[in-house]
């Protein structure tokens, strides 16, 4: 039985490839894969994201999950899980730790995720962004919420360039039942879908998932810029909603720039620590680090 845990980092086109999958999902279980995304592991009939954030001592969600997962495993020879909020949620506090580690309860929720499944060996797949732009687009995502406003407030005194995706696969691995991870960087997305679909699935399924539009547009620069001002002036306002007008008004998809919190200079030096860290990634045991190839198109 093969077991694929899609740990879904936000903010790494999670949400463009769960969107693929799940228009392919009655095709896929008809051939012996089951797909859980977002839309059914949040639900009350498979309450996976529950059990993971049930407090301790309170587990019917999680005995619920797990009995499903041993119903999915005598159905099924192959399941495909996947959600961002498997590592964590975005919030400041959550998504990072106090030493600024990324997800700093990752490794205990994957332990209880694999409780849950009954057990490994599974196969996990992560994407990573460079640090300054992950840190601009989680920003971008609390500020679609309402729940952020200025940069500084959001990095609490964390630097944006220092992320270290080594740390966590490191921890990741580290799980009983883990047996391998599969990486990839989410700027080579588009150049590697078909590659991580075929390790995702069957190889011969893989080419049934089609490739819908792009999804979850961010915050443009003259959005926030906007935004900003108008929470100044506009104390008592909703800051979701501003959010939604500023978005309105300058959307990405127009041509404006995407926001830019972070000065040029701290975005070089976030460049130059992702590539140090990808050259440990690529040489860790039980990591499979795709790239594309010289002459790749996109699939």
């Amino acid at each position: 039985m093969v077991l694929n845990l899609h740990l879904g980092a936000h903010k790494t086109a999670t949400t463009h490839l769960q969107l693929s999958l799940r228009m392919a999902q009655h095709e896929l279980r008809d051939n012996g894969v089951f797909y859980a995304d977002p839309a059914i592991v949040r639900g009350d009939n498979f309450p996976l994201i529950q059990g993971l954030n049930a407090p301790p001592g309170q587990r019917d969600a999680e005995r619920l999950a797990a009995r499903r997962f041993h119903h999915l495993r005598e159905m099924y020879p192959w399941l495909l899980c996947s959600d961002e909020n498997f590592l964590g949620g975005t919030h400041r506090d959550v998504m990072f730790g106090r030493r600024g580690e990324i997800y700093p309860q990752g490794a205990q929720r994957l332990r209880k995720l694999l409780r849950m499944a009954g057990g490994g060996p599974a196969t996990l797949f992560l994407s990573v962004r460079e640090p300054a732009s992950f840190n601009a687009s989680a920003f971008s995502l609390q500020l679609i919420l309402g729940n952020e406003l200025m940069a500084e407030d959001y990095m609490a005194g964390r630097d944006p360039t220092s992320l270290n995706w080594t740390g966590l696969v490191r921890r990741l691995l580290s799980i009983e039942g883990a047996a391998r991870i599969v990486v990839w960087r989410y700027e080579d997305y588009p150049r590697l879908r078909g590659r991580i679909l075929r390790r995702m699935l069957p190889p011969h399924l893989a080419r049934q998932v089609p490739d819908p539009a792009p999804v979850n547009e961010g915050m443009s620069q003259p959005a926030y810029e906007w935004l900003a001002e108008q929470a100044m002036t506009q104390t008592d306002a909703d800051l979701r909603q501003l959010a939604a007008k500023a978005r309105e008004r300058f959307p990405r998809s127009a041509g404006h720039a995407p926001m830019r919190p972070f000065r040029p200079e701290e975005h070089q030096r976030s460049q130059a620590g992702y590539e140090a860290d990808l050259d440990r990634l690529r040489q860790m045991p039980r990591v499979e680090f795709l790239e594309p190839r010289a002459s790749a198109a996109p699939v």
